[in-house]
C-alpha cells in the first residue's frame, strides 16, 4: 500500500536550514560538527521520548537502531563516518518511521521496501548538506502510522520537550504547516449565547443561540483563527428511527401536488454589538465535552481555535428545527457574524453582560460531513463577511435530491421513511431539558405537521418548499475559497449533490477543489492513500494565517481515488462528461447491451412493490446485493441487459443519460435504473479497514485517532456502479406532473447518479431495468407491469 503524499511543499536547501533552526533540530552549531557526530545529533533529535539535555539516554538509544544486517548505528558511529550509504541512511530512516526489521522490511532491502510504500528517498547522502537535506524530507515524510514523522515526535513530547525554546504566542511553521506546539493541558473551554435575528419559537424574543468554544490558552495574548463547525447534532441526538414514516403503500396520483409554499418564521432584530466599546466580559460557563469534529482537534493543537453551535433548536438554544429552511442557515451564520464582531453575544442567557471574540483574528474556516458540510455550503451562499474558506465533506446542496428525485420519494442509503420533519426530531435537542420542553413542545408538534405536509410525501413533487432549500441557486454569492469531499459510493448523500454544486463552483472567481473518495457516508482524514489532513493544515494555514506555501498550486483541482486499487489517485482539471468521450449502449432483443441498436421487441416486467420483499425479511442491502448479482428470486421483476466481457480497462465518467419509451398498466408508476459491473473478483472493501487503531496522536497527550484504508476483501459477484429513479407522470416536466393513461406509452429522458468508476479486463456492464428499490423507492402493495420498447431504450454516458 503506497503513501501517497501531496502536501509536500519543495523546499530550497537555505529555506530547509532556516527551518530546521527554528524548529529546533539543526543545532545552531552544525557547520562546526563533522558528518558523524551531526548524524548522531540529527538522529537523537529524532527519537523525540528522550529530552534534548539527556546526552547519555540519546547515545544509549541509538544502539537500538541498525544501519545495516551487520552493524548497529551506535557501532556505526563510533567508526567517525564522513558519509553514510543510502542503504545505511534509510534502513535507520524506517526504523524512525515506525517500520519493524523482519516484519515490514529486511535489512538487506530498505530502499526495495521505500519504492514499494511509496516513500521519498535521497539518492546521495555522501556531505552533510545532503545529510540535513535528506533529514528535512524525513521529517516531512509520512510515518507507518500514516502521520508525518516530525507529527509522530510531536506526538512524543518533542516540542514540549522544547516548550521553553520556542517564542510564547507565537504560531511555528514547517514546511508550510503549523507545529503542534500549542499546549492542549490548558485548553480554554467556554460558552457563549450568540442573539438571533430570528424568532423560531413565537415567543416575541429573538432566539438564542449556545455556542461551545475551544481554543488555545494563547490566544489570550495571540488573536487565532476559528474552525467553526455547524452541527445540528452537537447538542445530542433524539432517537426516533422506530418513527419513520411508512413506506409500503401505493403510488399517488402526483396531480394530486399543490406546490406547497414556504413560510418565514417571525423576526426580532437582535441589539447590535457595541462597536466602540472595548469592554468585554468573560464566559461563565464552561465547555464540557469535546469538539465535534476531528479535523477541528488536530488543528487545535496547532493554534486554530475550534468552535461548535447546533443553532436554533438544539440543546442550550431557542427555537425549532426547521431542516434545511433559510432559517437553518441564517442561524448558523449568525455565529459567524458574532466571530467577526458584526453580532453581539452574552456570557449567558439573561442577556446582561456581551462578550465578544476578541481571541479571534477574524478570519474563519468551516469543517465537518454531512448535515455540518451541508450548513457549510448553506452559509458560504450568503456570501457572510469573515468566513475564508470551507471543507465540506458529504454534503447535500439541495434538500429536494436528499430527500427525493425526479418526483418520487427517495430514501437516503439506510433511512427508509426518513424526512425533513424526522431529521427535524432527531436534532430538537432542546426538549431534552425538562424546561425547555414544556415551552417548545407544543409548538414543535405544531412545525412537525407543517414539515410533513409541505414535504407532501403523498407525490414526491418538488415545489415552492424545496426550492428555498436549494442552496445551487445562490453560489454567485460565494466569495471564500471551497473544498468538497464526497464518496463516489455514498447513497445516503448521493453523489449528485456535489457534481452539481462542484458544476457551479468551478467556475467562480475563487480558489476550488475537489476530492473524490472510494467510501460510502464517510470522512477521509486519515487514510493511508492521501495525506489529507497535511493538505488541510497546508490549506488553512494559508487561507487563515496568510502565510505563502504554495498551497494553491500544490495539488490538482480534482482528486479520484481509484476503486481498483485504493492507493492510486486520479488527477483531473474538472469532474464531468466532457472529460470522457460520448458513448452510447442499446439493449438488445437476446438480453444484450451493445453499441448497435437492433432491439426492436417491447418486453415486459412486473413489478410486485414490496411484498416479496416483506416476506423474504432481509436487509435492504442484502436485497441489493442479491439483486444486482442476479439472484433469480428478485431479478424476475426487471429487465436486464449485459455487454461483453471489456478487454481492456475504461472508466465511466460523469452523469449517464438514460432514454426509455415505457408503459404502465396503472395510470401511475416509478422507472428505477442501475449501472452494475459484473464479474467475479475481489473488491475493496465497503468502509476503510482500520490498520492501526488509535496509534495518531493529534498533539502531546491530546486526542489519538486511527489509520484506515479500502482494502481488497473476499470475493464478490458484483458491484452497482451508479442508480436513479423516476416517476413516470413527471415525463414532460421534472417539476410539475401530468396524467398518464394506462396502457399508453411514454418517453423519459432522466439521468443517473454521478460517477468514476473504472471497469476493469473480464468485467461486464449491466444494465438493469426495473421498478420497486427496496432501500429507497416506496413499496407498493399493488401488482404493476411495465413494458419497456426496446426501440426507443438506450443508455448514454462518457468514457475515458
Amino acid at each position: 500500500m503506497k503513501y501517497n503524499q501531496y502536501a509536500y511543499v519543495k523546499t530550497d536547501y537555505k529555506t530547509q536550514v532556516e527551518e530546521l533552526l527554528q524548529i529546533k533540530f539543526l543545532p545552531s552549531a552544525y557547520q562546526k560538527l563533522s558528518f558523524g557526530a551531526l548524524l548522531a545529533e540529527l538522529t537523537a533529535n529524532t527519537v523525540a521520548v528522550i529530552a534534548p539535555d539527556a546526552k547519555s539516554a540519546r547515545n544509549a538509544k541509538l544502539a537500538e537502531f541498525a544501519v545495516s544486517d551487520s552493524e548497529r548505528l551506535s557501532d556505526f558511529l563510533d567508526t567517525a563516518p564522513e558519509k553514510i550509504d543510502c542503504s545505511q541512511f534509510y534502513n535507520v530512516a524506517l526504523q524512525l518511521l515506525g517500520y519493524h526489521v523482519g516484519y515490514d522490511y529486511q535489512l538487506s532491502e530498505p530502499l526495495k521496501f521505500m519504492q514499494k510504500q511509496g516513500l521519498p528517498y535521497v539518492k546521495n547522502i555522501g556531505d552533510k548538506k545532503h545529510l540535513i537535506q535528506a533529514f528535512y524530507r524525513l521529517l516531512n515524510t509520512r510515518a507507518k502510522n500514516g502521520q508525518l514523522l516530525i507529527d509522530v515526535m510531536a506526538g512524543e513530547g518533542y516540542f514540549y520537550n522544547r516548550r521553553n525554546q520556542f517564542a510564547k504566542n507565537k504560531f511555528l511553521f514547517f514546511n508550510g504547516k503549523s507545529m503542534p506546539i500549542f499546549d492542549t493541558s490548558k485548553v480554554i473551554r467556554e460558552v457563549v449565547y450568540v442573539e438571533s435575528d430570528l424568532d423560531t419559537d413565537g415567543d416575541g424574543k429573538s432566539d438564542l443561540l449556545q455556542t461551545t468554544i475551544f481554543r488555545p490558552i494563547e490566544s489570550e495574548n495571540l488573536p487565532v483563527p476559528a474552525l467553526y463547525t455547524a452541527s445540528p447534532y452537537f447538542g445530542g441526538m433524539i432517537d426516533n428511527e422506530q418513527r419513520n414514516h411508512n413506506v409500503d403503500e401505493n403510488l399517488s396520483d402526483a396531480t394530486e401536488w399543490t406546490n406547497p409554499q414556504y413560510q418565514a418564521a417571525p423576526v426580532v432584530k437582535a441589539k447590535k454589538p457595541l462597536a466602540d466599546s472595548k469592554e468585554s466580559y468573560k464566559p461563565v460557563e464552561q465547555a464540557v465535552g469535546k469538539s465535534s469534529y476531528g479535523l477541528n482537534e488536530y488543528m487545535l493543537a496547532r493554534g486554530f481555535a475550534s468552535v461548535s453551535a447546533g443553532a436554533i433548536g438544539t440543546r442550550g438554544s431557542d427555537g425549532l428545527r426547521i431542516t434545511g429552511a433559510p432559517e437553518e442557515t441564517e442561524s448558523a451564520k449568525e455565529i459567524i457574524e458574532w466571530l467577526h464582531g458584526d453580532r453581539i453575544a452574552y456570557t449567558d442567557r439573561s442577556r446582561q453582560h456581551e462578550t465578544k471574540a476578541t481571541w479571534c483574528n477574524k478570519k474563519i474556516g468551516m469543517t465537518g460531513r454531512s448535515y455540518l458540510g451541508t450548513l457549510q455550503i448553506a452559509i458560504a451562499t450568503t456570501g457572510v463577511a469573515g468566513l475564508k474558506t470551507v471543507i465540506s465533506e458529504a454534503a447535500i446542496s439541495s434538500w429536494y435530491d436528499y430527500y427525493r428525485e425526479h418526483g418520487l420519494v427517495i430514501a437516503p442509503e439506510d433511512c427508509q421513511g426518513e424526512d425533513l420533519d424526522m431529521l427535524a426530531e432527531t436534532c430538537q435537542s432542546n426538549l431534552w431539558d425538562a424546561g425547555d420542553y414544556l415551552k417548545i413542545k407544543p409548538k414543535f408538534d405544531e412545525m412537525q405537521k407543517v414539515l410533513l405536509k409541505k414535504a407532501d410525501r403523498k407525490t414526491g413533487q418538488y415545489s415552492d418548499f424545496w426550492e428555498k432549500r436549494n442552496y445551487r441557486h445562490h453560489t454567485e454569492n460565494i466569495k471564500c475559497s471551497w473544498i468538497s469531499v464526497h464518496g463516489l459510493n455514498d447513497w445516503n448523500v448521493k453523489p449528485k449533490n456535489v457534481y452539481k454544486i462542484w458544476q457551479k463552483v468551478k467556475n467562480l472567481p475563487i480558489q476550488q477543489h475537489l476530492f473524490l473518495h472510494q467510501g460510502p457516508h464517510y470522512n477521509m482524514n486519515n487514510l493511508v492513500s492521501i495525506d489529507f489532513t497535511d493538505l488541510m493544515n497546508l490549506w488553512l494555514v494559508h487561507e487563515l494565517l496568510g502565510i505563502e506555501n504554495n498551497a494553491y498550486e500544490q495539488w490538482p483541482t480534482v482528486l479520484v481515488q481509484d476503486n481498483l486499487k485504493a492507493d492510486k489517485w486520479h488527477d483531473e482539471d474538472d469532474w464531468s462528461n466532457s472529460i470522457g468521450t460520448e458513448t452510447v449502449y442499446f439493449p438488445t432483443d437476446n438480453n444484450e447491451l451493445t453499441k448497435d441498436a437492433n432491439g426492436m421487441q417491447k418486453v415486459s416486467f412486473t413489478d410486485l412493490g414490496g411484498t416479496e420483499f416483506k416476506k423474504a425479511k432481509i436487509s435492504e442491502n442484502d436485497w441489493q446485493y442479491q439483486f444486482i448479482c442476479g439472484n433469480p428470486k428478485w431479478t424476475k421483476a426487471s429487465l436486464r441487459y449485459t455487454t461483453d466481457e471489456f478487454i481492456h480497462p475504461v472508466t465511466i465518467v460523469g452523469r449517464p443519460e438514460i432514454r426509455m419509451r415505457v408503459s404502465s398498466s396503472l395510470n401511475k408508476g416509478q422507472i428505477s435504473v442501475a449501472l452494475v459491473e459484473m464479474g467475479d473478483r475481489k473488491r475493496l472493501t465497503a468502509t476503510p479497514k482500520i490498520l492501526m487503531p488509535g496509534e495518531q496522536e493529534l498533539g502531546f497527550h491530546f486526542k489519538v485517532d486511527s489509520l484506515q484504508e479500502f482494502m481488497p476483501d473476499r470475493l464478490t459477484h458484483a458491484k452497482l456502479i451508479t442508480k436513479a429513479h423516476m416517476n413516470l407522470q413527471n415525463y414532460q416536466d421534472m417539476k410539475k406532473p401530468a396524467k398518464i393513461k394506462a396502457g399508453d406509452f411514454y418517453d423519459l429522458q432522466f439521468e443517473l447518479q454521478p460517477t468514476y468508476y473504472t471497469m476493469p479486463v473480464g468485467s461486464k456492464l449491466c444494465l438493469i431495468i426495473y421498478s420497486t428499490d427496496q432501500g429507497m423507492t416506496k413499496r407498493p402493495l399493488e401488482k404493476t407491469v411495465y413494458t419497456v420498447d426496446l426501440a426507443k431504450t438506450a443508455i448514454k454516458f462518457s468514457l475515458k
